[in-house]
């Protein structure tokens, strides 16, 4: 009955890198015939599972004690929380549904979740970030096809009784991925998601990416960002041309003029929730940014300033779910620059965001050359 047990907690002990090991020792201690024997052994190795956690657990210590020194993570994070929270505030005083605080409360947790998850187990390789352009990529140009369409703007896809905007979720992605990688396919799907953009049509969103991979451009110049952003520009001027008939939604568009309508408390809360989603950056010295850090900022900057000028949806601070699980799963992609030269990655064809300060040392040195 004792070695039973002990063998269930060695199997319950054990992490998923070591669970071949766990059912050999397993199988070693069925097979001694001394049950002292046996005991003794079992205790080994539990102890020797114990010790195996206890390791685990120290590389999550590392990590999470790097994050927590990571204070745009940590500023953006408590921002775009109590942007929620005003949001969802706003819609309680406007008179919205209960429905559309409920979802608007999920997607703050869910996003949390999804973060939280992501930064601490999934280890961002050039490799990875690639593959996750391209997808993401894919996913938006399937939206301009195939998605739900209305008066004419085909952005959303239908989850259950859910309408998502998938360019909320993805597209800002696409842009902080190629901010850290730039090669040939992470190119390639960002003219395609470009593409994706005018055909939905989405002035909004193009102008999102189109501002950021300005950026991108500007502070990593090569073959392969000077490429997209010409792209960018173009479809974004193309998204211009083509009419956009879509009438504005209460409690979605142009929430940031029309709530002062209930009183200057709630039309000044709004605002003020606005920056907050764009202020972290401001926290950081010149030296700690990276191209990620502008490029994040960009991207709401240009939803935010797009919200304030036309119909187009207010991120967190109105309703839309999507937005908030994009600016979550965005912000875990964002990193610092001592993440960045410490993560040892291979070399990819187009260059990485590894070193800012050697890339500008190469650019001055080029230029005094």
């Amino acid at each position: 009955m004792i070695l039973s047990l002990l063998q269930s907690l060695i199997q319950f002990l054990v992490p998923n890198h070591r669970r071949a090991w766990g059912r050999a020792m397993q199988a070693e201690i069925a097979n001694i015939k001394s049950p002292f024997t046996a005991f003794h052994f079992a205790m080994g190795c539990l102890l020797a599972c114990c010790r195996f956690r206890l390791e685990q657990g120290s590389l999550t210590y590392k990590y999470w004690e790097s994050t927590m020194k990571d204070r745009f993570a940590i500023l953006s994070t408590v921002s775009g929380l109590i942007a929620c929270m005003i949001g969802l505030a706003y819609l309680n005083l406007a008179g919205a549904p209960n429905t559309m605080i409920l979802v608007n409360g999920g997607a703050m947790i869910i996003g949390l979740l999804l973060a939280f998850a992501i930064r601490f187990s999934l280890r961002t390789t050039e490799s990875f970030l690639t593959i996750l352009t391209v997808v993401c990529s894919l996913i938006l140009f399937a939206t301009a096809v195939f998605g739900y369409a209305i008066a004419d703007a085909r952005r959303w896809i239908l989850i259950g009784p859910f309408f998502v905007q998938t360019s909320s979720i993805l597209l800002p992605l696409v842009a902080i991925c190629f901010a850290r990688v730039q090669n040939p396919w992470t190119t390639l799907a960002v003219i395609v998601a470009a593409l994706a953009m005018a055909a939905q049509p989405d002035r909004a969103m193009a102008g999102m990416l189109c501002l950021a991979i300005l950026v991108v451009s500007w502070m990593r110049a090569s073959k392969w960002t000077a490429g997209a952003a010409v792209i960018c520009t173009m479809t974004f001027a193309a998204t211009l041309l083509l009419p956009d008939n879509l009438t504005a939604v209460p409690y979605v568009d142009h929430i940031i003029w029309t709530a002062f309508e209930i009183n200057l408390a709630v039309g000044l809360a709004l605002w003020f929730g606005c920056l907050l989603i764009i202020s972290p950056i401001l926290f950081l010295s010149k030296t700690e940014r990276t191209t990620g850090h502008y490029v994040f900022t960009s991207c709401w900057f240009a939803l935010i300033a797009a919200a304030a000028m036309g119909a187009y949806p207010t991120p967190l601070v109105g309703y839309g779910s999507s937005a908030i699980i994009g600016y979550s799963l965005s912000l875990t992609l964002v990193r610092t620059k001592h993440e960045l030269s410490a993560t040892k990655e291979p070399k990819n064809l187009g260059g990485t965001e590894k070193n800012d300060s050697q890339f500008k040392v190469r650019k001055i040195s080029a230029v005094g050359a």
